[in-house]
């Protein structure tokens, strides 16, 4: 079944934890402006219109885009500026401005639609970068046959820049470990069939054993009321992190209490995460969740060895 679209969901609380991890350890692996490699496993589309009706035959009448005004709107004023919070951390303010080349609004004009850069273009734009060297690779998957037309459009042209309408977990053992011995591994399911769970760790524990010093960013949804064997959370994370006796850590972001059903967050497990990753978490966690909370929300960090 292949019924999940990026685009419902871009931008939202989950889409802002996951890239502004994402930006930073793609700045830090530019530090040296040496070549390496990035994947994306869950492409997408890549870049998202929000507020835009999807095509009724492609999303069932449901309205894409939505879920950004909880999310990366939260983060910006009126005018699409950064709010005072966000401009004053590191973290959040650098995520902000890899994101804006696609935002807040594309012409400027009244009524014009915000668009929002996902995975692929964020990667795309700090990888074109002069100093992280001109010979930098990425490779981006996408199996939904609407959202690979889109991202082969964009994405697909150059040849530093593969769009590939493949199994992106299945792909990694073919492109592990890159000539380049640096990359960074995103791994974004969505996680709407039982079988992703075991798929991705059984993807992970093949990679970590051909590239064991990559930097890897596995994104996993907080559920409660599941009937889902794996219980989503902090349970399957740690299953994860058993893959890997080095460097790794978990971070955590709730919106909100957990409800009777439902997602109420999400987390990330990081493998060789950049020694500078933990104090710019714990600079900004509390705006962030402050900002993409109703009040009620929190975070929490693991990191190991601590």
């Amino acid at each position: 079944m292949l019924s999940y679209r990026h685009a419902f969901h871009a931008g939202n609380p989950a889409d802002v934890l996951k890239h502004c991890v994402l930006v930073h350890c793609l700045d830090y692996l530019g530090r040296k402006g040496k070549p390496f490699f990035a994947a994306d496993t869950h492409a997408g589309a890549g870049i998202y219109a929000l507020e835009t009706p999807a095509r009724r035959e492609e999303a069932g009448g449901r309205r894409a885009g939505q879920e950004w005004a909880g999310g990366i709107g939260r983060l910006l004023d009126a005018a699409g500026r950064p709010k005072a919070a966000a401009a004053g951390l590191p973290l959040l303010s650098r995520y902000l401005e890899a994101a804006a080349g696609a935002l807040p609004f594309e012409g400027g004009g009244p009524g014009a639609a915000p668009r929002y850069a996902g995975s692929p273009a964020i990667i795309r734009s700090l990888l074109s970068l002069d100093q992280r060297g001109k010979q930098g690779r990425a490779a981006f998957f996408e199996l939904h046959p609407a959202d690979f037309a889109l991202l082969a459009e964009e994405f697909g042209k150059g040849r530093r820049f593969m769009a590939r309408q493949e199994d992106g977990l299945a792909a990694l053992k073919a492109l592990l470990p890159p000539p380049a011995r640096r990359g960074c591994i995103f791994i974004d399911p969505s996680y709407e069939l039982r079988g992703d769970y075991g798929a991705v760790k059984t993807a992970l524990a093949g990679a970590l054993r051909r590239f064991p010093s990559g930097i890897y960013i596995v994104w996993y949804p907080l559920l409660a009321g599941t009937d889902k064997p794996e219980k989503p959370g902090r349970e399957y994370a740690a299953g994860l992190l058993s893959l890997y006796p080095g460097n790794r850590c978990l971070v955590e972001l709730r919106t909100g209490p957990a409800p009777e059903r439902g997602m109420y967050g999400s987390g990330l497990v990081i493998f060789n995460p950049p020694w500078t990753l933990k104090a710019a978490l714990e600079e900004s966690m509390d705006t962030l969740a402050a900002l993409l909370s109703d009040g009620r929300g929190g975070w929490d960090l693991e990191w190991e060895p601590r």
